[in-house]
């Protein structure tokens, strides 16, 4: 009898310990992406303008705000929906590690959920959005 209860004791610890560690975590954005070190290097060619800054604000409420939410926080009404929660693009710690070049490369190429937007939106639209991004995070 002793031995009975030592072991669902023992069975009761292991399964509460290993909930923990083996529960499904929700991914944040950040934590999945491999970003090639010559897009890290890439120059945005288009000045953050009032004009580009607006061009990419309503490029990112028709293509992006389902997800990220209006203000960009991550908060989209889709985002609850999705296994992977949406970037806070208004971090500004988290974006300020962020080159331009790596914004131009998470936008085009995607990582699902999110998609790629390189067939969508020319490199032009994007270098707009990348600013858009930037305002956001000031």
């Amino acid at each position: 009898m002793r031995w009975f209860c030592g072991m669902t004791l023992l069975l009761a610890v292991v399964l509460e310990v290993g909930s923990d560690v083996w529960a499904p975590r929700r991914a944040s954005a950040q934590d999945r992406w491999n970003v090639p070190e010559s897009a890290k290097k890439m120059k945005n060619p288009i000045r953050a303008t009032a004009t580009s800054i607006q061009k990419g604000k309503r490029l990112f409420a028709e293509h992006c705000a389902m997800c990220h939410g209006d203000a960009g926080k991550g908060d989209g009404p889709m985002a609850e929906a999705l296994e992977t929660k949406p970037a806070d693009l208004t971090d500004r710690a988290r974006m300020t590690l962020q080159s331009d070049g790596e914004l131009f490369w998470k936008i085009s190429k995607g990582n699902p959920p999110m998609p790629d937007f390189e067939g969508t939106l020319s490199t032009e639209e994007i270098w707009h959005l990348v600013n858009y991004l930037r305002a956001l995070a000031r």
